[in-house]
């Protein structure tokens, strides 16, 4: 540098300042940037007030899952056996039993989570869904002890009961599903989406 005339080192300086200041900007810009309304993968950023939706789904996920394994692991698989007399209408009177005290006490716990303002609705409509499954559980009780001619109409109907439950639980995971979306959030996984929209 002693060769290099001073009012140069000083130019030099200046370039090598004026590089570092840009440099600084050009990151400042790219971190407001990456605080918008989209990340790099084009994902939207979740909006202000999700963490309300994420804590209902967390937890509705007990209760909802203990709900789904009496009726997908033990009510539906039962009808079959009772009705190819696999299981005596005893045994089948005690599983109907069970299930409508198992399902009254899920529709508590759900009953009992707090509802966020903005999916209001979604909170009577999974209470009409258990009580939709808790109704099949009562039906399937009396086929248990319907005479034996009217065994196949009485579990046809407990079948169809089940049906409109399953109905009305999509609905209200649907409510919720759609919030989600519209938070800029992922579809809650253990919940039904009967109606994903492309591209919401």
């Amino acid at each position: 540098m002693r060769m290099v005339p001073r009012w140069v080192q000083w130019a030099l300086a200046g370039v090598v300042l004026a590089v570092a200041a840009g440099l600084v900007v050009i990151l400042a810009l790219g971190a407001a940037g990456g605080g918008g309304n989209s990340q790099a993968g084009g994902s939207p950023t979740p909006a202000p007030g999700s963490q309300v939706l994420t804590t209902y789904t967390s937890a509705l996920r007990a209760p909802t899952s203990e709900g789904g394994q009496v009726i997908v692991q033990l009510l539906k698989p039962s009808i079959d056996e009772f009705d190819q007399g696999q299981v005596d209408a005893a045994t089948f009177l005690d599983r109907a039993k069970g299930w409508v005290l198992s399902l009254q006490k899920v529709r508590q716990e759900i009953d009992a989570i707090p509802v966020p303002p903005v999916i209001a609705s979604a909170g009577p409509l999974f209470d009409a869904a258990m009580d939709a499954y808790i109704h099949c559980a009562q039906v399937l009780e009396n086929a248990a002890t319907a005479p034996a001619a009217q065994r196949s109409a009485a579990l046809e109907a407990g079948r169809q009961a089940g049906r409109d439950a399953d109905a009305a639980f999509d609905r209200a995971a649907a409510v919720v599903q759609r919030a989600l979306r519209a938070a800029g959030l992922p579809p809650d996984q253990n919940l039904p989406d009967p109606s994903p929209t492309p591209g919401s």
